[in-house]
């Protein structure tokens, strides 16, 4: 079992060991100014969509070792309301039919080389444990019928347990390799938070598009959200940001026992962040997305070497990395409410974990307005752990959906985050 209070490590320690070189690139220093860079980093549409499975006649060679999806996405929307002595709430309502993906999910061993034309040798289907999957010939088609984009990625399930019931989570991250209609020439990332049951797929897809011309972006208002009836029971999605505050907040190295670059520590802010997405009278697909307040900030450790990734960090051969993040919400006058952690496989090696954790993904981004700019999108999933004050007991999962920029180290993240909710603690409405 976690500890339910684990020690946080001092800023700088995780794997402290032989002292650093004595000079390494400033992840900091301002290639472009780090305003900039947020804006442009922020010039994204957003896309936050509920999975409800399309039932057809099971496959049993299929079911055996992965599963023929048909998902009907639909508009999804999360508000989560600022802290208060209680705690945290959201109200969740899911709307019309925006769009149907399709794809297959194959069980895969560890350390298979996922890739967009290769299957995984047929590994046996098994609930009581973790396991990978990969998501292949992803094809997403938008209701308006002018637009989509075809995908790819990878997954991990989590066997858990709810009411007492056996339940099986799922994390994904796939990478959105061509666009048509209005997602021609742009690049995207997706990340899955929810279950697997019966052979399908429900809850949660956080699609983020890099769109600097503002093809998907609006600022006008949308149609009215046409609320459905929710397919899952007794829990609740909350969604929020992650930004560094401004350039003067440092971002540091992560040293291993031979000095050699790890990773990246920082603290970052939590904010709300409210998104949204329809397809308007005219038949154009839009999405909207504002920043709300300050409520909290979140400690962070991302492991992977920014020096020597690993990989190019292309569509087909991404850069894998393990990251955890504690999540400390405030009121308005700064009384911590609660925390929870979100593992995305980093929590053992910080000690704050027993257990193995989630993944993630990133890949090279450009930005057109600032072509010297280093950067990248990250996407990843892990499970909720280690909650106090009013979020003690909390069970789930969680996926973010990132954008960074490396010198100036700024950053956009998107989180949303699965919970258990028998007694609707976290839900209004």
């Amino acid at each position: 079992m976690s500890d339910p209070n684990p020690q946080q490590p001092s800023s700088g320690s995780a794997g402290a060991g032989a002292p650093p070189p004595a000079a390494l690139p400033d992840i900091n220093a301002e290639t472009y100014p780090f305003d900039m860079v947020m804006h442009l980093l922020d010039q994204a549409a957003y896309f936050p969509m509920f999975s409800i499975p399309e039932r057809g006649q099971p496959n049993s060679s299929i079911q055996t070792i992965g599963m023929d999806i048909g998902e009907n996405l639909h508009r999804f929307s999360v508000i989560v309301q600022p802290p208060d002595r209680d705690g945290l709430s959201a109200t969740n309502v899911i709307g019309e039919k925006l769009a149907r993906l399709e794809h297959r999910w194959l069980f895969a061993p560890d350390g298979f080389p996922a890739l967009p034309d290769r299957e995984p040798p047929p590994t046996p289907f098994d609930p009581s444990r973790s396991q990978r999957f990969v998501m292949l010939e992803s094809v997403c088609r938008f209701e308006n019928g002018k637009d989509g984009f075809r995908g790819f990625g990878t997954g991990r399930t989590f066997p858990t347990s709810h009411n007492g019931q056996s339940q099986l989570l799922a994390g994904a991250v796939g990478n959105i390799m061509e666009g048509w209609g209005k997602f021609r020439g742009l690049v995207g990332t997706y990340v899955y938070c929810g279950t697997i049951s019966d052979g399908a797929f429900t809850g949660s897809l956080l699609c983020r598009v890099m769109d600097p011309e503002g093809v998907l972006r609006t600022q006008k208002s949308l149609p009215d959200i046409q609320g459905t009836k929710s397919p899952e029971r007794d829990v609740a999605y909350l969604l929020f940001r992650g930004q560094k505050r401004n350039h003067t907040d440092k971002t540091q190295y992560i040293f291993g026992s031979g000095g050699s670059v790890d990773g990246l520590e920082l603290h970052p802010q939590i904010r709300l962040f409210y998104l949204d997405c329809a397809i308007d009278g005219r038949g154009d697909l839009r999405s909207t997305a504002s920043i709300g307040p300050v409520v909290g900030n979140m400690p962070a450790w991302i492991f992977f070497n920014v020096l020597n990734p690993g990989a190019p960090g292309t569509a087909t051969a991404p850069i894998r990395f393990k990251d955890y993040d504690k999540y400390i919400f405030t009121t308005n006058d700064g009384a911590t409410v609660g925390t929870f952690g979100f593992d995305g496989g980093a929590g053992r090696r910080l000690g704050f974990t027993n257990e193995d954790g989630g993944d993630g993904q990133a890949f090279t981004l450009s930005l057109p307005a600032a072509p010297r700019q280093q950067a990248l999108r990250f996407g990843g999933f892990g499970p909720v752990v280690n909650g106090t004050g009013s979020f003690q007991g909390i069970r789930g999962l969680t996926a973010h959906n990132s954008v960074v920029g490396i010198a100036p180290h700024a950053l956009s993240t998107s989180f949303i985050a699965r919970v258990n909710d028998p007694g609707g603690k976290y839900r209004q409405g």
